[in-house]
């Protein structure tokens, strides 16, 4: 268990995640949207946008079209609280796959 001084900031959790997922092949990046929300960035193969984010209870993701219209969204079971890498990679990789990601 990591201990409340150990604990990684929204800001690295997002470009961990964003790493991890670039190393695995994804077109993948953080961003700090403003107002303490951060975001990783999967970029889609018909020029939209994957972007996850931890705002609700979960890791969640707004599907965006090459347009910049929100078309459907991704829910996981995935705690927006939590610090494992692998298991925030591993909840986001399917869904991503699934709606169209780059690589």
């Amino acid at each position: 268990m990591i201990g409340f001084e150990n604990q990684r900031t929204e800001d690295e959790i997002a470009a961990s995640v964003a790493d991890a997922l670039t190393g695995m092949g994804f077109s993948a990046s953080s961003q700090d949207t403003g107002g303490g929300i951060c975001c990783v960035i999967l970029q889609r193969k018909d020029g939209g946008e994957i972007i996850w984010g931890t705002a609700d209870f979960n890791w969640g993701a707004s599907i965006v079209d090459a347009n910049g219209k929100v078309t459907s969204s991704i829910t996981t079971r995935c705690s927006s609280e939590s610090q494992d890498m692998v298991a925030i990679v591993e909840a986001i990789k399917g869904p991503s796959i699934a709606a169209g990601a780059a690589f």
